[in-house]
Order: structure tokens, then C-alpha cells, then sequence
């Protein structure tokens, strides 16, 4: 699938959109077909080998790993995917660098913006995000080449579309409008005054918001300058009234009730338990009452110690050292804890728009303000 074009999306010469091609279908292979394959090798071979020897099933994930690293199929398969992931970026990022320029002139606000930009060079960068690489990304999510730098946001846009082998749909924005859909398909008396997306990246979690509810007044934070910068340009080029602004999602300065919906999309399994914490209790402060706030998430450890070892292969193999604790949290703690009501908790899954079928439906964790 080709990525819509847009004014702040890096174009590609003849060679680049052959490499891009080439990653994405080395990404798809390692997706579809090898990650799921580690799950037949341990039932198949690899478990009953150690039942066995041991006369027991592999009892930890330590157990599962040492297991598993005895095969030839995972470690080929973790070379593979680790290999995918560099050069993703190394590919995309060569693209995005020779057009920089351009790509920052054009992301510059004007008189006549549909919407509104916000940077604060004095805002702190926290240190789990600053020690970091997320993604194996150069640079994170924050880091800045020169003045009013777009970087960060254009190498996530393209590579994103580039990791998912277009299956996030020609705007990158399947998951966005499954959220959107989710809220106006279960809550059709709400009707948003103010909606707020928290770790908006790109903004292609945030437009969706705007097209559902073109009514309310968006807003869009991340903790990155290159982002927000990427992200109103990108929305301005799609006719998007949105306003961007560089903030920690865990302290906004936003004021109380606020908003009817804060949400956030691909956000807390790159975030430490604290920080999760932090900002389900910054969306109980930001919220009127009646307003809801969701998040992608609240899967738990599986009992199997196998399958805990594939939910904690990003972390070990592609620089997602939350991810785990992202799994292990109790949500419905978490937002009672933020200051929901036990009775107001919500769950929900929705299936992506261009993923159905390739990955099980999206969950949904969130709460209503009393």
C-alpha cells in the first residue's frame, strides 16, 4: 500500500522506494511469518525436548529463553528482526535528510493556519526518554538536527509506514480511526467540546480525532519539538484544524476539566510505570466531568513462561525496555488509583481498520470522570 502523499511527507527517488520496499517486506516476512513460528518451535520441538530431560515444562521465562536460544530458528529469526529494525531507519532516514530543509521551511506556521503551534525549548526531556533510542530511532523522538528541526517527525511518518508494511493504512492513521470509532460507536451521546491527544508523534493518531469530531477543538502533545513541528505542518496540509504543543503528557498546562476525551495511542508501552501512572492521573485532572480517557493497552503476563518471553522481545531486541512493564501493570489499579471510580473503568477492543485479520483486535483501557 503507497502512503498518501501529503505537503510534510519526505519524497523517495526510484532507489529509495525499492529499499523501502525491500525493508517492508522483510519486516512483513519477520511479522507474519517468523515471529509467529517461535510459538510451533517451542510446542513442537522445543518443549517436549525439555520435558525430556527435565520431566517438567520450562517453569520461567529464563527457562523459556535458555530454551529457545538452543535453536537455530530463534536466533536466526531474532538476527532477522533486529536487522529489519536498523535498517528501517537507516533507509528511510537517508531520504529524510537530503529533503530536511524543505521539510522544515514547509512545516513553518502561517498566517492563515487552520491551526495553532506551540514549542518550549525549555521544556525538560525526561530521562527515560532521553537514554533511549526507542525503536532502535536515532535520535528518539526528541532529539533536534538544527532550527525548527522536523526530523524526528518526518523519519517516524515515513518509518512507521515502512514498519508496518502499509498496514496502518495510506495515512498511517488505522489505529487512530479504530480508537475514534470505538468512543463514537459505545458513548453516542458524547459530544466532545475538547479532545486532547497525548504522545501525538506525526499526528497521525490525532487527525483522526478531528474527522470524527469536527466540531471540538483538538489538541495534540508530545514531548518532542521535531514532532509537533512535523505534526501541525502535516495537519495543516490535510485541512486539519488541530493545535500541537510541546508538553509532558504527566504535567500539561492545560486547566482543570479541560477537556471531554484525552486518549493516547502507541504511548504507555514506551513508558515506565510511573510515568503510565502519571498521566492516567493528569487525565482524571484534565477531564469535565463525563469525559472519557483511553488508551491502547492492558494486556497482562500470560501464565505460559513462553509466551511471556515473545511479549518481552521488543525490549530485548528492539529497544523497548518498558514494554514488559507496560504488560505487567494493573490498569484498573492504576486508574483508581489516578482518582476513577471503580464503577466508571472501561475495557474494549476494536479491530484496526487495515490490520483485520494479520493482528488480533485492538484493547482499549480507560475510565469516565465521575
Amino acid at each position: 500500500m503507497f502512503q498518501e502523499r501529503h505537503a510534510l511527507l519526505p519524497s523517495e527517488t526510484h532507489d529509495e522506494a525499492a529499499r523501502y520496499a525491500f525493508v517492508s517486506s522483510l519486516r512483513k516476512m519477520f511479522t507474519v511469518d517468523l515471529f509467529p513460528g517461535m510459538r510451533t518451535v517451542y510446542n513442537q520441538r522445543q518443549r517436549p525436548a525439555y520435558e525430556a530431560r527435565h520431566g517438567r515444562a520450562p517453569e520461567t521465562v529464563r527457562d523459556a529463553k535458555a530454551l529457545m536460544e538452543e535453536s537455530f530458528y530463534y536466533r536466526g529469526s531474532n538476527v532477522i528482526g533486529r536487522a529489519a529494525q536498523e535498517l528501517l531507519w537507516d533507509t528511510v532516514g537517508e531520504s529524510v535528510e537530503r529533503q530536511l530543509d524543505t521539510l522544515d521551511a514547509a512545516a513553518k506556521p502561517k498566517p492563515d493556519d487552520l491551526g495553532t503551534l506551540r514549542t518550549n525549548p525549555e521544556l525538560p526531556i525526561p530521562r527515560y526518554i532521553d537514554s533511549v533510542d526507542i525503536h532502535v530511532m536515532p535520535g528518539n523522538f526528541h532529539t533536534e538536527l538544527s532550527e525548527d528541526d522536523t526530523f524526528a517527525g518526518a523519519l517516524y511518518d515515513r518509518g512507521v509506514h515502512v514498519f508496518s508494511f502499509g498496514g496502518l493504512g495510506a495515512r498511517n492513521d488505522g489505529l487512530g480511526v479504530a480508537m475514534a470509532a470505538f468512543v463514537r460507536e459505545t458513548y453516542p451521546d458524547l459530544k466532545p467540546k475538547r479532545i486532547l491527544d497525548m504522545g501525538c508523534g506525526p499526528g497521525f493518531t490525532t487527525v483522526p480525532w478531528k474527522e470524527a469530531f469536527p466540531d471540538a477543538e483538538v489538541h495534540g502533545i508530545d514531548i518532542g519539538a521535531p514532532q509537533v513541528r512535523y505534526a501541525h505542518g502535516r495537519a495543516e496540509s490535510l485541512g486539519a484544524a488541530i493545535h500541537f504543543s510541546q508538553q509532558d503528557g504527566t504535567a500539561t498546562d492545560f486547566p482543570d476539566g479541560y477537556f471531554d476525551i484525552v486518549v493516547s495511542m502507541l504511548v504507555t508501552h514506551e513508558c515506565p510505570q510511573p510515568v503510565i501512572r502519571g498521566l492516567f492521573k493528569e487525565a482524571n485532572r484534565l477531564l469535565a466531568p463525563g469525559g472519557l480517557t483511553l488508551h491502547d493497552g492492558g494486556a497482562s503476563y500470560a501464565s505460559d513462561p513462553f509466551e511471556n518471553l515473545l511479549m518481552s522481545w521488543f525490549g530485548n531486541n528492539v529497544n523497548e525496555p518498558f514494554s514488559a512493564g507496560f504488560k505487567s501493570l494493573d490498569y484498573d489499579q492504576a486508574f483508581i488509583d489516578a482518582g476513577f471510580a471503580k464503577d466508571k473503568l472501561v475495557r474494549g477492543k476494536r479491530d484496526p481498520v487495515y490490520l483485520k485479520g494479520q493482528l488480533p483486535p485492538i484493547s482499549f483501557v480507560g475510565a469516565i470522570k465521575d
